[in-house]
């Protein structure tokens, strides 16, 4: 085991030609190009664990990190382009709590959409609340449990399930980028 040794740096910009070189900043990031670097992140730690490549009681708090994380920055992309449909504002609120950020997304969809908001969308406050009742405020996955707090999480289930939200809010998400581009065509 090595120790940390003189002049170690974790960020490095020397060049290297090495194929683990990862790139940041080359273009502009969306909220949710970014979150889907999150859910790749999880579907591939979720994917170790299921062939038995990682121990899944040691990946489950930073698999659901990471959905937590897709989850939240999805949301946040949906209020901040509606917010620019409806011209509310060019900005998305900056704190974690998941039920007060579908509420603002909701009440904006349903602005947008009136009547033709997807029914889908209502099925998503089930999940928002399971998340929320464990993690109000987006610590819960990243620190760890109460001591009297055990609770078994089928994996396979809530990947399959994030795995629905992703493709529900994909494609609303969607939809508002391409209204939010028609507008700024005109």
């Amino acid at each position: 085991m090595e120790w940390l040794r003189e002049g170690d740096r974790l960020f490095q910009n020397d060049n290297s030609t090495s194929s683990l070189n990862a790139c940041l900043g080359y273009a502009p990031v969306s909220l949710a190009s970014v979150a889907e670097k999150y859910k790749e992140a999880a579907d591939a730690l979720a994917t170790l664990a299921v062939k038995g490549n990682v121990f899944l009681d040691r990946a489950i708090l930073p698999i659901i990190f990471l959905y937590r994380q897709h989850l939240e920055l999805l949301v946040k992309d949906i209020i901040y382009t509606v917010r620019r449909i409806c011209d509310e504002g060019n900005n998305y609120p900056q704190h974690h709590n998941l039920k007060n950020l579908w509420a603002e997304a909701m009440r904006l969809l349903k602005k947008h959409y009136g009547k033709e908001v997807p029914k889908e969308l209502n099925y998503m406050q089930r999940i928002i609340d399971d998340i929320h009742t464990r993690d109000p405020r987006a610590i819960y996955f990243r620190y760890p449990p109460e001591k009297d707090d055990y609770w078994k999480i089928d994996l396979h289930n809530f990947c399959e399930v994030m795995s629905r939200v992703d493709s529900l809010l994909g494609c609303i998400a969607s939809d508002l980028s391409q209204k939010l581009d028609s507008m700024c065509e005109m």
